[in-house]
């Protein structure tokens, strides 16, 4: 199970970093022009998530919810941390 979010965790953190690089090879494979935003980040997480699945499968510990657990996780950890960073330093503006 530990396995499962560990890897789901993995594939949240590094969909965007993988996203830049899937873009072109999506561009080309994907009929009617490039996908927007939204719908690249979609594509680069499903996929990120779909080879955390499959490693978890053939490692003999996986299970769905640990894993989409993980990678919610790994999606919404940065955004977390910073704004829980940005709570704790003060603010002289105001």
């Amino acid at each position: 199970m530990i396995w499962s979010i560990l890897l789901g965790l993995a594939a949240g953190w590094g969909a965007s970093s993988v996203e830049d690089r899937l873009r072109p090879w999506v561009e080309q494979s994907l009929p009617g022009g490039a996908p927007g935003p939204g719908e690249m980040r979609a594509i680069a997480l499903a996929i990120c998530v779909f080879v955390a699945a499959l490693v978890a499968a053939f490692s003999g510990g996986g299970g769905a919810v640990p894993l989409s657990l993980g990678a919610l996780l790994g999606v919404l950890g940065p955004r977390l941390y910073a704004k829980i960073k940005a709570m704790r330093a003060p603010d002289y503006d105001s």
